[in-house]
C-alpha cells in the first residue's frame, strides 16, 4: 500500500516538481550568487544576506524558501569563496542543505573582471507521509513517518562584472542524479539541469537618479523557458523602486533602501494567470549586512 501511495503522489505532483525544481527569486539581482557561482567574491566587503520567500500565499503547502548566504574576495589570490544555507519546501517535500562556492577572478577590460565559479551542494530531500491522503486508513506505514535521502549536486557559472554592468551564464544541477525515496526505492524524479543567462546595465541619468534594466532567461530545454525583464530606478544611490515582468504570468514590484552597511528589500509578485483567483500573491523579504573588512571607499553606495 505504501508503494501505491508513493506512485499516486508522484504522478500528481510530477508537473509541479519539474516546473519548479529550483527556488524562484524575485530579488535575484541583489544576490546573483544564488543563481551563478561565478558571482562569488564580486562584491565589496563581506556581504551576509538573509532572504525569505513565501510563494502563492493562500495555497496549502505552497513553496517556501529561506536562504542565508555570504561570500568574500581574496584579491591577492584572485579568488572568491562563499556559502549558502538553504531550506526549500514545496508541497510535502523539503530540501535542507548547504552550498559551498569557489570562483577564480581575472581582470579583463578597464575596471571589469571575469570570474569562473563552481559550487558543490549537499542537501537532504525529505517526503512527509503524514501529509498524504491514504487509500487505506489502516496502513500503519503512512502515519508518523518521513522518508529522506541525501543528494549531492553542483553548479557552474561564468560571470563578467563592472560597476555599471554585469552578464553571466550558468548551469544548475549539473550532476542530475535521480531522487529515490522510501524503502521501496521508488523513483520520484530526476534532477534536471537548468541554464541561466543574465545581464544588466546601470545608466546614470543625473547625479541623483540611476536606471538599471536587467534580464534573466531560465530554461531546461525540456519545458518552456522563462524570461524575467526588470527595471529599477535608484535615487541618491540608496533608495530604489522597481518593476519586473515574468513570462510565467507574474508582475513583480520591488522596493528597498540602503542604510549604512544594511540593505533592505521587499518584493511582491502579482499573478496574472488563472492561479491569481486562488492565492494572495507571493512575498519576498531581503536583508543584507556588509561586514566592513576592507578600507572604506568614498562612501558612495554601489546601488
Amino acid at each position: 500500500m505504501k508503494k501505491i501511495i508513493i506512485i499516486i503522489f508522484a504522478l500528481g505532483i510530477y508537473g509541479a516538481i519539474n516546473a519548479q525544481q529550483l527556488p524562484l527569486y524575485s530579488q535575484y539581482m541583489f544576490n546573483r550568487m544564488l543563481i551563478n557561482p561565478g558571482v562569488t567574491g564580486s562584491e565589496k566587503d563581506l556581504p551576509v544576506q538573509l532572504a525569505v520567500r513565501e510563494q502563492w500565499v493562500g495555497f496549502d503547502n505552497a513553496p517556501s524558501t529561506q536562504t542565508l548566504s555570504a561570500h568574500y574576495c581574496f584579491e591577492n589570490y584572485n579568488m572568491g569563496v562563499g556559502g549558502v544555507l538553504f531550506v526549500d519546501r514545496f508541497g510535502h517535500e523539503r530540501k535542507l542543505g548547504i552550498q559551498l562556492n569557489y570562483s577564480y577572478i581575472l581582470p579583463v577590460f578597464t575596471d571589469a573582471k571575469l570570474a569562473f565559479g563552481l559550487s558543490f551542494q549537499a542537501f537532504q530531500y525529505q517526503l512527509d507521509y503524514t501529509e498524504l491522503i491514504a487509500l487505506d486508513d489502516s496502513d500503519p506505514n503512512l502515519y508518523g513517518t518521513r522518508e529522506s535521502k541525501f543528494v549531492p549536486e553542483s553548479d557552474f557559472g561564468i560571470y563578467l562584472y563592472h560597476e555599471n554592468y554585469f552578464a553571466g551564464i550558468s548551469a544548475n544541477q549539473m550532476i542530475g542524479l535521480p531522487v529515490k525515496i522510501g524503502n521501496q526505492e521508488i523513483l520520484m524524479t530526476r534532477l534536471v539541469r537548468h541554464y541561466n543567462l543574465m545581464g544588466g546595465y546601470k545608466f546614470e541619468l543625473n547625479p541623483e537618479f540611476e536606471l538599471e534594466p536587467s534580464a534573466l532567461i531560465k530554461t531546461t530545454f525540456k519545458a518552456p523557458s522563462q524570461f524575467d525583464l526588470n527595471v529599477r530606478a535608484i535615487y541618491q544611490k540608496n533608495y530604489w523602486l522597481g518593476i519586473s515582468y515574468r513570462t510565467a504570468g507574474d508582475i513583480v514590484t520591488l522596493l528597498g533602501l540602503r542604510y549604512k552597511e544594511f540593505d533592505f528589500g521587499f518584493a511582491v509578485d502579482f499573478a496574472t494567470s488563472d492561479i491569481a483567483a486562488y492565492q494572495s500573491g507571493s512575498y519576498e523579504l531581503m536583508l543584507k549586512y556588509r561586514i566592513p573588512v576592507k578600507a572604506k571607499s568614498s562612501g558612495k553606495s554601489k546601488y
